[in-house]
């Protein structure tokens, strides 16, 4: 990988690349690396789409789109890293193997109890959040909201153990050799 300077010259430079490129064949059109680019290109798509549907629905609640945004590209950037890890030969270690299946169960689990339990609105007053309170289910004092915390602190706790761990197979490995993706 290279160094990219922005200045005045990048116009000449990208015009006298493009004029080698055709003058020799190449298609200057094909990704270098096509994988990364597809994948890239799924990941904007869905951004993209998430900005238009934000800008069109307008929902109410602002802070779950939110959460939903950062949650789909979590689940992007743990995906296409893996992906491309696969891709390149390298292992996934048993490790990393276990914290993917502990965030798979804990994100199942806590996102059942933000949607199908959600038990409190930023919309209304304090009073009235208050009477829609659930009853306690953990420990007589925890209800359905608490367990949300709990549970998707704890969901996040594994997808970044994920990503501390995914490259231990390469501990051994120096650093010049270690392909960047």
């Amino acid at each position: 990988m290279g160094q990219w300077k922005l200045n005045l010259g990048i116009f000449r430079r990208l015009y006298l690349q493009m004029k080698n490129d055709i003058l020799s064949g190449d298609c200057f059109c094909r990704p270098l690396y096509p994988d990364r680019m597809i994948l890239l290109t799924l990941g904007n798509i869905i951004n993209w789409s998430l900005a238009i549907y934000g800008c069109l629905i307008q929902t109410k609640d602002f802070s779950s789109y939110l959460l939903s945004i950062f949650m789909i590209n979590l689940v992007l950037y743990l995906t296409f890293y893996i992906i491309m890890k696969l891709r390149v030969g390298e292992k996934i270690l048993f490790l990393p193997k276990l914290y993917i299946m502990l965030s798979w169960v804990s994100w199942g689990i806590s996102l059942f109890f933000f949607v199908a339990k959600k038990s409190s609105t930023w919309e209304v007053t304090p009073a009235q959040s208050r009477a829609q309170n659930t009853p306690c289910i953990v420990l007589n004092f925890y209800d359905d909201h608490d367990v949300w915390h709990f549970l998707s602190a704890t969901s996040m706790f594994f997808s970044y153990m994920i990503l501390l761990t995914l490259d231990d197979d390469l501990i051994l490995t120096p650093r010049s050799k270690i392909l960047v993706f």
